[in-house]
C-alpha cells in the first residue's frame, strides 16, 4: 500500500492535482478561523458549545455537514450549504419548469447558463441566512457595544459589512470548490465538508479521552461509538 501511495507522486499530472487540492484546502482551514470582526467570541463560544444545551448541539451539528463554523462566526460561518441548498432547488425546478428542462436539454452551454442561476440564488440564500445569523448575535448581547445601534440590535453599517463578509465567504468556498473540480481531485464541495469533519477528529478524540479518564463513559460505549462510526463509514 505504502508503494502504491509513492507511484501517485511519481505521476506529474497527478501529482500536482493532488497538490493543488491540498492547497485549496489548507486555505479554506486558514479561513475557518478567521473571525468577523465585532462578536465577542469568548461569550459566544461559551453560549454555542456542544453539549451546553439543545442550541449549541445544533449548531456543531450544523458545521459538521456544511463545513462552517458558526461557533466562532468565522468568515466561513454558513459553510457550503446555501450553494448546495441553491443547487437541489434548480435541480428539483429543472423537472417542473419546462424553460429550464429546454436549458438543461441544450447541453453544456444550458447547463453553464443554470449554473449560473445557481450561484445567483445562492447569493439570496446567503443574505438570508447571514441576516438570521446576525440577528440572533445580536439579540443574544454577542456584538460589542460600539457596533450596536437601533436595526435589528446593531448599527446599519456593522450590519451591512458582516452579511457582506459572510456571504462573500461561502461565495469563496463555491469557486474552491470548482477550481477543484476542474483543477484538482475529486469532489470539491464533497472535500470541502470532509475537511472540516476530519480536522474535529483530533478535538472528538480528546473529549472521549477525558469522558473515558473521569468515568463519565465506559470502554464498552467507546466500542459501540467506535463500531458505529466504521459501520457509518462502511454504509457511505
Amino acid at each position: 500500500m505504502f508503494a502504491t501511495f509513492l507511484n501517485i507522486f511519481k505521476i506529474p499530472e497527478l501529482r500536482n492535482k493532488i497538490l493543488f487540492t491540498l492547497g485549496l484546502l489548507a486555505t479554506y482551514r486558514i479561513g475557518f478561523v478567521v473571525a468577523v470582526p465585532g462578536i465577542d467570541q469568548k461569550a459566544m463560544h461559551a453560549s454555542t458549545a456542544p453539549g451546553g444545551g439543545g442550541w449549541g448541539d445544533l449548531i456543531s451539528t450544523f458545521e459538521l455537514f456544511t463545513g462552517g463554523n458558526l461557533t466562532q462566526s468565522t468568515i466561513f460561518g454558513l459553510g457550503i450549504m446555501p450553494y448546495i441548498s441553491a443547487s437541489i432547488i434548480f435541480q428539483l425546478l429543472v423537472t417542473v419548469i419546462p424553460s429550464l428542462e429546454k436549458l438543461q436539454q441544450e447541453g453544456e452551454s444550458g447547463r453553464k447558463k443554470i449554473q449560473e442561476y445557481t450561484r445567483y440564488a445562492t447569493v439570496g440564500l446567503c443574505i438570508i441566512n447571514a441576516v438570521v445569523w446576525m440577528r440572533y448575535l445580536g439579540d443574544q448581547g454577542f456584538i460589542f457595544p460600539q457596533f450596536t445601534g437601533l436595526w435589528m440590535g446593531m448599527s446599519f453599517t456593522y450590519m451591512v459589512m458582516s452579511i457582506a463578509i459572510l456571504t462573500t465567504g461561502t461565495m469563496f468556498l463555491m469557486w474552491l470548490g470548482e477550481q477543484i473540480d476542474e483543477y484538482g481531485i475529486g469532489s470539491g464541495v464533497s472535500l470541502i465538508i470532509m475537511a472540516g469533519i476530519v480536522a474535529r477528529i483530533p478535538h472528538a478524540v480528546t473529549v472521549v479521552a477525558t469522558m473515558v479518564k473521569e468515568g463519565s463513559m465506559g470502554w464498552f460505549s467507546v466500542l459501540v461509538l467506535l463500531a458505529s462510526f466504521l459501520f457509518v463509514v462502511a454504509g457511505a
